[in-house]
């Protein structure tokens, strides 16, 4: 039976006819919001752009992102070409240094060896880590436009069936994201005028929101504030990269003089067994999620 339409031929098209150099090309492409929501489709998880050539030590890493349900930041690693071992270097050095969570490698072809590399690490490392492999495509019909396609080579074990089940959430998980997002949008709505940094915002779902990158780099350091609800409210200078230790330690010689212009007395956390550390400052919390009584003393 023929078909009742003209039917075209989908032909694959080099990387470099859309994106002839890869950082100021590819990169700044990857990082508009429409493509990392379509990596984000393959990925099976939401994305917001946060960093481009984002500064770690005497490098930058491509993309800096964050899954906003979650709050975990994920790196993002490019290059139009087939994947090399310089690469795979710098994936590692970039998440240690900027405490990603979630690390993304994207090439036009995987060598086998990349590919299993990948599926090493999810192997190896806890469960809070998660890598993966992604194959960048172009295809074309006819004369119409080009048309890029992720597809996944290498992906964490049991990934689609975990995503899967959190989307579903119960209806508790659901009113706990629903609360965050009212909870974080009232203090961003607070904010305008004031905090030029975070209005505008879009509130996360999680238990945290990420006021402003004070510094870049290595060491790194970020104001934050996270919410246990039944605990306490906590807003933390956050101290990432390889160098944090010794940036905590040279700040904790300086404790009476920086608690005494913060007016307050700080919790120096140096978080033993992992890279980053903190310095934060306890509020009290409130008995219920539902309990709205104290949000205004809490965000101003």
């Amino acid at each position: 039976m023929k078909s009742l339409v003209p039917l075209g031929r989908l032909e694959a098209v080099p990387l470099r006819e859309a994106w002839p150099d890869e950082a100021a090309n590819f990169t700044p492409w990857l990082a508009e919001t429409d493509n990392l929501d379509l990596l984000g489709q393959a990925l099976e998880m939401a994305l917001e752009g946060e960093a481009v050539e984002k500064p770690v030590g005497d490098f930058s890493a491509d993309i800096l992102a964050k899954r906003p349900d979650t709050g975990q930041w994920v790196l993002i690693e490019n290059q139009i070409a087939p994947t090399d071992h310089r690469h795979l270097g710098q994936l590692l050095t970039y998440a240690a240094g900027l405490d990603a969570k979630v690390i993304v490698w994207i090439a036009e072809t995987f060598r086998e060896e990349h590919r299993a590399a990948i599926d090493f690490l999810n192997r190896a490392t806890l469960d809070e880590f998660h890598f993966f492999g992604v194959q960048i495509e172009l295809y074309r019909i006819g004369d119409s436009a080009l048309a890029p396609r992720f597809t996944l080579v290498a992906k964490p074990n049991d990934w689609s069936k975990r995503t899967r089940t959190a989307k579903q959430g119960s209806l508790e998980d659901n009113e706990y994201r629903q609360l965050n997002r009212e909870y974080w949008g009232a203090l961003i709505a607070l904010a305008k005028g004031q905090y030029p940094a975070l209005e505008g915002r879009t509130p996360y779902q999680g238990n945290w929101q990420t006021f402003e990158s004070i510094r870049g780099g290595n060491p790194r350091f970020e104001l934050n504030a996270s919410f246990p609800w039944d605990k306490s409210l906590r807003v933390e200078v956050y101290i990432g990269g390889a160098l944090a230790k010794a940036a905590f330690n040279a700040l904790l010689e300086k404790k009476g003089e920086i608690e005494a212009k913060f007016g307050a007395a700080l919790e120096w956390e140096e978080l033993p067994g992992r890279v980053a550390s903190r310095i934060a400052y306890y509020m009290p919390g409130n008995e219920k999620r539902e309990d709205r009584s104290r949000w205004k003393d809490q965000q101003f």
